[in-house]
């Protein structure tokens, strides 16, 4: 697993606080009132949201299992499996991967002699269009992104401060790409952002001025960016080849994803996008039964929509605001915690409608209409109601949330240097 998910439960506090309204209609609290740092109530309300999301999608997935569900309720379910790596799995992947090749090259062709300050805005421009697909893909992480590790290798944070200092003062000959605490969207956040800002282009022609880093070059930075983001990209291409599979339009990141020595393939021999869509044929799937492949989207420990949404309460937003773990803290340098956070459910929301622009259609064939249509609306609006109930109360918490966890226990988030080791164990 994931550094991130060596801990998804720490000691927390995480009751709604009686007549806790959100503020107002936007999704993110960016540039809103900062006297709100020391109120509690906001991370409360936030954590609660997502174990009642959790909830409600294990609540859903049990009410599909326990139901002896006639031949066009199954065929309407294989139509949603289907709909959802067409129309959700593989777009997603698909816009992360172009995305992440856009960054690299606009990375590749930075010069510490010839950089400016908008090349680096736009790296940090795509940088954040890139991230925003990964997020919104957490929600269906079971498949080639666990079996492949690929999750690990380019999203596992804290970032390894120490390690990292340790390998530039190496003078970067350590092999570093066995180390995923110092690979990823992580490291590359490192380079690129500082104070939810672009850093400053004078840091990339001189040295770094983050405090343990004063004596590393911009320059080495720069190489190692690149470094790190060409594997970032051969694991983007290996998730979109993974579950589309070898076609016409995607022979050349077949290439990249073959010549980089990476699995792409189920233990079938199958695209993991065919190998969905087949769940209950055990000579095309891994799934035994369709029931299987539903609860691994819906419900599962690891990799479902369920497993996300837990992950952002008990983990991503408990860790450092509950349990005081400041150094847990996702996307600090960025300020993109609450972004992130808030992708993450929309991921769900997006597995749930069967769409990826948040959009709700009768015509679309969706867990939301599957519920509909077997007079079971509560369930398709509990969890929808939830999920945006989430997205809207993570989004009211102060932002960055760097700052709003650092003000609650009082410790800068520079200051903290634990790692992940020193989270508890689950």
């Amino acid at each position: 697993m994931t550094i991130k998910n060596l801990s998804k439960m720490a000691a927390m506090a995480a009751l709604v606080v009686a007549g806790f309204a959100s503020c107002g209609d936007d999704d993110n609290n960016n540039g809103g009132d900062y006297d709100k740092y020391s109120d509690k109530s906001y991370g409360q309300a936030a954590i609660s949201s997502c174990n009642t999301l959790v909830s409600s999608l294990e609540s859903a997935n049990r009410t599909i299992a326990s139901t002896a569900l006639n031949d066009g309720q199954k065929a309407y379910l294989k139509d949603v499996l289907a709909n959802l790596v067409d129309n959700v799995i593989i777009p997603t992947y698909k816009n992360l991967a172009d995305d992440t090749e856009a960054l690299e090259s606009t990375l590749k062709g930075l010069d510490v002699n010839t950089i400016t300050q908008n090349d680096i805005n736009s790296a940090c421009e795509q940088f954040k269009k890139a991230r925003q697909h990964w997020e919104q893909s957490e929600a269906f992480l079971g498949g080639a992104a666990s079996d492949f590790d690929i999750d690990p290798t380019i999203d596992s944070w804290p970032l390894n401060r120490s390690l990292l200092i340790t390998y530039f003062k190496s003078g970067m000959n350590q092999d570093i790409e066995d180390d995923a605490s110092v690979l990823g969207f992580h490291a590359l956040e490192f380079i690129l952002f500082r104070n939810g800002q672009p850093r400053n282009v004078s840091e990339f022609k001189s040295n770094d001025t983050y405090k343990g880093f004063e004596n590393v070059s911009g320059a080495d930075e720069l190489k190692y960016a690149q470094v790190v983001c060409t594997l970032l990209k051969e694991r983007t291409f290996q998730l979109q080849v993974a579950w589309e599979g070898e076609t016409a339009a995607n022979t050349s990141r077949v290439n990249v994803v073959k010549n980089a020595g990476l699995e792409y393939k189920t233990t079938k021999g199958t695209s993991f996008g065919y190998n969905m869509k087949n769940a209950g044929d055990e000579s095309r799937s891994t799934f035994v039964t369709l029931a299987d492949a539903i609860a691994q989207v819906l419900s599962d420990d690891e990799g479902s929509a369920a497993a996300i949404g837990n992950e952002v309460g008990t983990a991503k937003i408990a860790n450092p605001f509950s349990a005081g773990y400041v150094f847990y803290v996702e996307s600090p340098f960025s300020y993109n915690s609450i972004a992130d956070f808030q992708d993450n459910i929309r991921s769900i929301r997006n597995v749930w409608y069967g769409t990826i622009d948040g959009s709700r259609s009768s015509s679309v064939k969706s867990f939301y209409n599957f519920f509909v249509q077997v007079n079971q609306q509560s369930v398709a609006s509990n969890v929808e109601s939830n999920f945006n109930t989430a997205i809207s109360r993570i989004g009211a918490m102060p932002a960055p949330f760097v700052k709003y966890v650092s003000t609650i226990w009082n410790l800068p988030y520079e200051d903290d240097d634990r790692t992940a080791d020193d989270l508890p164990e689950e």
